[in-house]
């Protein structure tokens, strides 16, 4: 049997208030969260309050006293809650616990039962437990015959953070079953509904079931590198740790209680740089059998990968293993307390990858908090690059990406408008061509106004003078937009030391004594651009295609820059170099995609959607935090190569903030951002993406695109198909009347002003008839 602590009791006894209120009303599906972070128990939380509702349910008057229940989970974690729960309620058997095995050829629930159903068996119309079958074995028989006997179901939603749980088939299984309650469980909810229990880890820790905190890099030291790679550094201080909190837990608990388990999370594979992943697990498990003796012959080295499940006995406290290679498996549900140490080569991109993965180092082994304090940590050792650490209060979720997400304030309105998308009716091969190079090379020249280095004999004095010339003005264009050339090989940015308080909300920007830079050997640099090139196909065929970009990033450096291969790799791969780069991969990719698949005009055509500020929306590297008066997201994040009007004018905004609502400052690129097609002067179909959208008072909207005198040639393109775009829109919506157009900062007697045209113009120089902004009077 078991006890619970007094936080969990109180959880129990608000998820028990939810649900009989939510009995009490005419709807089904009546959502009901219960928010809880990893290692609280939320398992033995659901196993009580399952016991209890039965139990006071004939005391509750007015309500039904047949229910049953329906369990769902992903992957396997239904076994492992059908196991929990089935040895919890031993002694009592107040529950019937089954699986879909358990039930007959005319399957029924009936009051009491409680099935455990693993969701891959029904997500799909395929699975046999959604078809119908000569034996009508299958879902809609079972709830037909459960609701003849009057028998209601409770489902229970186990990690219902994921997706599988939101999609088409999870809504049409969950509106099929219509149960009177759902109960969401997870530490991660996408929403919380109304009806919703939320469990601090403050409250967890204090009961001290989990540890107080993350400790990131301890130790980690590049003095200490001795010309080996990150991942074997990496790997050398994690175990040196894991060595460190076993003589602790000895001194402590006295030999053999407890051995901490390190935690060795690879890569995870793909069709065509799968060789990286094993090349970096064929160097780390080397390493653990060459210096340290472990190995799974000898039974010390546990592997859960697909298809290798090496990890018997693993969960024991004084288990014999002392490290676990995995990839994702263990991100849900696995319960071991003694895991301590974590070393991650993942590309981290999930916001569910601390709560998920750090989350299994965060349990007490006794659940209690130990008199050597570093025992009362976990330890993450990882190579991502970071000079940011976001905390959330929900979990450790450290390595999040920048987000924003749209203010919650009673009478905003975010107004539709109609966007523009371009589709090409011409299939395309959606491979990488040699074209690409040209296309990439154009945008590179638009972008920094560089030449190809001349063609000449190098061994000429003259020749190398020229080309030396070219090369240095070429590299001077790339150094005034901030990129760095003065590179060598200790190029990964690591935050080191960290301790990290799980409790604090907002983001802490690191200073400069916080992060070290680690060397690269060459093979990494190599194996590095290879991954960096595959993850920045975005948009065409991945394995058939970064080889192609791969090619033509080194042709580019070589021909324009006079890089070659080695030079050029640490040269992209610099942080700061690499943050600049991946915009401007995209274009040349969209450009590129664009060309391939109309190969001209005659196959575009433009399709609109409707387009509001988004809810939520993720910045890269690329943004900084700045401060900005009513933005329609918050926090509010900037490019860092903003323009000067850019900046002038989000002051100029915030100068007149009492006028304004909110504004919103619009990507440049993609279907999630908000665009009026136009033609270009190649007589092309493209898309004019405007830079600031802002509501005033009165209800007006502003569309403002900020340029100064002739800085575009494409300008009165773009601001005549922009008014045209309005005209159309304000005679559909006359009450709400679009205004806008190109924005030309002007200085009049020293003050700043902006200036826009109501008309169709035929450049941006001459201002004459041209408005003056005043928020004031469109308020």
């Amino acid at each position: 049997m078991y006890i619970l602590k007094e936080f969990q009791e109180k959880a129990v006894d608000k998820l028990l208030s939810h649900t009989y209120e939510a009995l009490g009303q005419p709807a089904r599906q009546v959502p009901i969260l219960l928010e809880a972070p990893t290692g609280s128990g939320k398992t033995v939380m659901m196993a009580s309050f399952l016991e209890r509702f039965t139990d006071e349910l004939p005391l509750q008057p007015g309500l039904h006293n047949n229910v049953a229940f329906i369990w769902f989970a992903p992957n396997t974690l239904h076994i492992q809650s059908f196991q929990s729960l089935q040895q919890l309620y031993a002694d009592t058997s107040k529950l019937n616990c089954i699986d879909l095995s358990n039930l007959s050829a005319s399957p029924v629930l009936h009051p009491k039962d409680l099935l455990f159903v693993n969701w891959s068996s029904l997500d799909s119309l395929k699975k046999i437990w959604r078809r119908e079958n000569e034996t009508s074995t299958n879902l809609e028989t079972l709830l037909e015959k459960t609701r003849a006997n009057s028998t209601k179901i409770i489902l229970v939603i186990d990690e219902a953070h994921l997706a599988a749980f939101s999609g088409a088939q999870a809504i049409a299984v969950r509106n099929l079953i219509k149960a009177e309650i759902e109960i969401l469980v997870t530490a991660t909810p996408a929403t919380r509904p109304q009806r919703s229990v939320f469990i601090s880890r403050q409250e967890v820790v204090s009961e001290q079931m989990i540890k107080k905190g993350v400790r990131l890099n301890i130790g980690l030291d590049p003095d200490q590198q001795n010309g080996e790679n990150v991942h074997v550094h990496l790997l050398r201080t994690a175990f040196a740790k894991k060595e460190e909190l076993k003589k602790l837990y000895e001194a402590e608990l006295g030999p053999n209680k407890v051995n901490p388990l390190l935690l060795i999370q690879l890569p995870s594979d793909n069709a065509s740089l799968s060789a990286e992943d094993k090349s970096i697990r064929d160097t780390l498990v080397g390493l653990l059998d060459m210096e340290y003796g472990i190995s799974t012959s000898n039974g010390r080295l546990a592997v859960w990968l697909s298809g290798e499940k090496d990890k018997d006995g693993l969960e024991e406290p004084n288990g014999f293993q002392d490290v676990l290679i995995f990839k994702q498996a263990i991100a849900q549900g696995w319960n071991c307390p003694r895991a301590a140490v974590l070393v991650s080569y993942r590309t981290v991109q999930s916001p569910d990858f601390g709560v998920q993965t750090v989350g299994r180092i965060l349990r007490m082994p006794h659940q209690r908090h130990y008199q050597a304090d570093d025992l009362n940590y976990g330890y993450v050792y990882t190579n991502i690059e970071s000079s940011r650490i976001n905390l959330v209060p929900t979990d450790t979720d450290f390595f999040l990406p920048q987000y924003a997400e749209r203010v919650k304030q009673e009478n905003l309105l975010f107004d539709t408008l109609a966007s523009a998308t371009i589709i090409n009716d011409r299939p395309s091969k959606g491979v990488l061509s040699s074209a690409f190079e040209t296309v990439f090379f154009n945008l590179m020249e638009q972008r920094f106004g560089v030449r190809q280095l001349p063609d000449l004999n190098l061994f000429t004095p003259q020749a190398a003078e020229q080309i030396e010339q070219q090369s240095a003005n070429n590299r001077q264009a790339f150094r005034q937009n901030l990129w760095e050339f003065d590179i060598d090989e200790h190029q990964i940015i690591i935050p080191t030391d960290i301790e990290l308080d799980p409790y604090e909300v907002n983001a802490i920007v690191l200073e400069t004594n916080q992060v070290q830079r680690f060397a690269i050997t060459v093979a990494e640099f190599k194996t590095m651009f290879d991954r960096f090139s595959y993850d920045n196909i975005t948009r065409l065929n991945r394995s058939k295609s970064w080889k192609k970009l791969r090619e033509t990033l080194l042709h580019f450096a070589e021909y324009y820059l006079g890089l070659f291969e080695t030079d050029a790799r640490k040269f992209y791969l610099y942080p700061q170099n690499k943050a600049l780069l991946v915009p401007l991969i995209a274009q040349a990719l969209e450009r590129f995609e664009a060309w391939q698949a109309a190969r001209g005009n005659e196959h575009r055509r433009v399709e609109t959607k409707a387009w509001e500020v988004p809810e939520l929306r993720y910045y890269s590297e690329v943004y900084v935090h700045a401060d900005a008066v009513h933005h329609a997201l918050e926090p509010f994040f900037e490019y860092i190569n903003a323009s000067d009007p850019e900046q002038q004018f989000k002051g100029f905004l915030t100068q007149h903030a009492a006028s304004i609502d909110w504004w919103y400052k619009n990507g440049d690129q993609g279907k999630e951002h908000f665009a009026v097609p136009y033609t270009n002067l190649q007589g092309e179909l493209a898309l004019f993406y405007v830079d600031f959208i802002v509501k005033f008072k009165s209800g007006r909207i502003g569309l403002f695109d900020t340029k100064t005198k002739r800085s575009d040639q494409e300008a009165p393109n773009k601001h005549n198909a922009l008014v045209a775009y309005m005209e159309q829109e304000n005679a559909a919506n006359p009450d709400r009347q679009l205004i806008g157009g190109v924005l030309i900062r002007e200085e009049l007697g020293g003050v700043i002003t902006f200036r826009y045209c109501s008309n169709r113009i035929e450049d941006t120089n001459d201002l004459t008839g041209w408005n003056f902004l005043n928020p004031a009077e469109l308020a």
